[in-house]
């Protein structure tokens, strides 16, 4: 446990310095932004908030000898629902719904932090990002992952209509088969929702 936190501080506090050393630089006209489609910078300064849905996760932990159950926000009668059918049956949730941003909003600050990975104070968990890479022909790709140094991450793609939902297991490598770990290394959950745009 002691090993793994300070393998995620590490690999944290390595990445924060190489990202300190390299120069920002302002967008040029041009240029074009790359995730997984490539979108022009035109598109990205003419786009707010209010024109797209919202979208928001929340993390459920199993309970297991090392994450034992603890308080925590309300985990909602479907998302209970879709657990049991992934063969859950003792959990909690260890955030609220946090909303993800998708870096094409103009008019707002792209802050993509989901949970920082403690329970009671301590960190079994790497910190978790979120991040919408792919929006497009009405669906959406909602990408949550650094659940641990290795990358453990999920990736959930939904048509992009409000009210919209699903619940899918962190894996080893999203998009391929899940790869369950031990009973008493079983990774969190991601329920992810769709709500109305920002107004």
């Amino acid at each position: 446990m002691i090993r793994s936190s300070l393998i995620c501080i590490l690999a944290f506090n390595m990445v924060a310095a190489i990202a300190a050393e390299v120069p920002g630089q302002a967008p040029t006209k041009n240029s074009t932004t790359k995730n997984s489609t490539t979108r022009d910078s035109t598109t990205r300064d003419s786009t707010t908030r209010g024109d797209f849905n919202q979208v928001f996760v929340k993390i459920i932990v199993p309970v297991t000898s090392r994450t034992p159950k603890q308080n925590g926000p309300i985990v909602e009668s479907w998302i209970a629902e879709q657990l049991q059918q992934l063969g859950e049956t003792e959990y909690f949730a260890v955030t609220d719904w946090v909303p993800v941003c998708d870096g094409l909003l103009a008019d707002d600050i792209v802050d993509n932090d989901v949970w920082d990975g403690r329970l009671e104070g301590k960190h079994p968990y790497c910190p978790i990002g979120g991040d919408i890479p792919e929006r497009e022909n009405g669906r959406l790709l909602v990408h949550v992952g650094g659940f641990t140094p290795d990358g453990r991450q999920v990736n959930i793609n939904l048509s992009d209509e409000v009210g919209n939902r699903a619940v899918r297991p962190v894996q080893l490598v999203a998009g391929k088969e899940e790869q369950p770990g031990e009973a008493e290394d079983r990774l969190p959950y991601v329920a992810v929702i769709i709500a109305p745009p920002h107004r």
